[in-house]
């Protein structure tokens, strides 16, 4: 297989990043604390955050979009993975991406509490969609497959962060490879 090429075009500048960290820490304290999302305020999260208002919304619309960067930032993280593999198959595939989903266990339920998911699904769908590009996935099927990879992925994450106990890393891998379809393997269709 060829070597995957993911675009990764998130650049933010320290300062922002900076702020972005404060931000996230901030937001998953109150998560944390058991507060409802929906009392939460701007100015309540910029005081526990000890950043100003004018630089929240330099950065943002809402506070939804917090969570946003931070799953553009994780998928980032995956596409540099996913990059960095030197002979990229479905296992060497399927265990960065388990890697990822284990590091950011926290999105998934920061996106329940936040009810968002209608803003960070597109994200996973437009990822899977460049994931199946790079794969020369046929385009007929590419993107109903994209949208089918992102739903059952965010799925994923939010039920393995859900589980008590955490799952380990080898037994989250095998359920993977059984959940997820090995796109890079063409099935044996029956004919009529």
């Amino acid at each position: 297989m060829t070597k995957l090429i993911m675009n990764n075009q998130l650049h933010i500048d320290q300062r922002t990043h900076q702020t972005h960290r404060k931000l996230i820490t901030a937001l998953q304290a109150n998560f944390k604390a058991q507060k409802s999302f929906n009392e939460l305020t701007v100015k309540q999260l910029c005081l526990d955050a000890h950043v100003g208002r004018a630089t929240f919304y330099r950065h943002h619309q809402d506070i939804e979009d917090i969570i946003v960067i931070e799953y553009l930032i994780a998928l980032q993280q995956l596409g540099q993975a996913l990059n960095d593999l030197t002979t990229p198959s479905y296992a060497t595939i399927a265990g960065a991406i388990v890697t990822t989903i284990r590091t950011h266990l926290d999105l998934p339920l920061l996106v329940t509490w936040a009810q968002c998911r209608e803003r960070v699904i597109p994200l996973e769908v437009g990822f899977a969609q460049q994931l199946l590009t790079s794969l020369a996935i046929h385009p007929k099927q590419r993107h109903f497959m994209a949208t089918y990879l992102g739903n059952c992925l965010h799925q994923l994450a939010w039920q393995l962060a859900t589980t008590q106990p955490t799952l380990s890393r080898i037994e989250t891998y095998r359920l993977f490879i059984q959940l997820i379809p090995n796109v890079l393997q063409a099935p044996t269709i029956p004919t009529d």
